[in-house]
């Protein structure tokens, strides 16, 4: 699949409306119902301002080649990750199972979310020391990581790893303005789809 490689503007907005299935009783109560499995698939409205006509051309064909039908990949505004020798835990010789967790961002260092979307696997230490995946330990998609042989008493767990959350879209429309000499302006709106 296609990844989308154009950064939008600062400020590209996500809009979630779950879908809702919703019957109405002539007493005032109502009866509501998740509609399908995925019920929550937000839509982002971005903006690539004051673009060269190259870089605004180039928008649109990607756009336009796909009419609206064929989804493609798009990574999250502001969803890169990248950490080094973060704590994971500190060993007890009885536990196993850790869950990989990074900082929401680098101005909020104390509030932690699952490592998750990863670029490449995260590389995993137990006192500085790198383990081999699949031998000392295995790692979910959700970041949990099962160590083969409990670590140790006070053995300190840190890891290293990239990541950015990828959504799979499709972009129904979209407009181009032509502000002056070389300097487009393109909207889009872009909906994550189930699959």
């Amino acid at each position: 699949m296609e990844r989308f490689l154009f950064t939008p503007d600062y400020g590209a907005q996500q809009q979630t409306q779950p879908r809702v299935l919703k019957t109405q009783f002539g007493d005032g109560y109502a009866q509501r119902s998740e509609d399908g499995m995925r019920t929550v698939l937000p839509r982002w409205a971005l903006q690539f301002n004051a673009r060269r006509k190259k870089e605004a051309d180039a928008i649109e064909a990607f756009l336009q080649a796909r009419r609206g039908v064929e989804s493609f990949e798009f990574v999250v505004p502001s969803s890169s990750w990248d950490v080094t020798g973060f704590p994971v835990g500190t060993g007890d010789g009885v536990r196993t199972q850790y869950l990989l967790e990074r900082p929401v961002s680098p101005e909020v260092p104390g509030e932690r979310v699952p490592a998750t979307g990863w670029t490449t696997p995260p590389q995993v230490y137990r006192n500085g020391v790198l383990l081999a995946a699949g031998a000392d330990y295995s790692l979910s998609s959700s970041g949990l990581v099962t160590f083969a042989v409990p670590p140790a008493a006070g053995a300190a767990l840190t890891f290293t790893g990239t990541g950015e959350q990828v959504l799979r879209v499709v972009c129904e429309s979209w407009t181009s303005t032509v502000k002056g000499f070389n300097a487009h302006d393109v909207s889009a709106e872009f909906q994550e789809v189930a699959g």
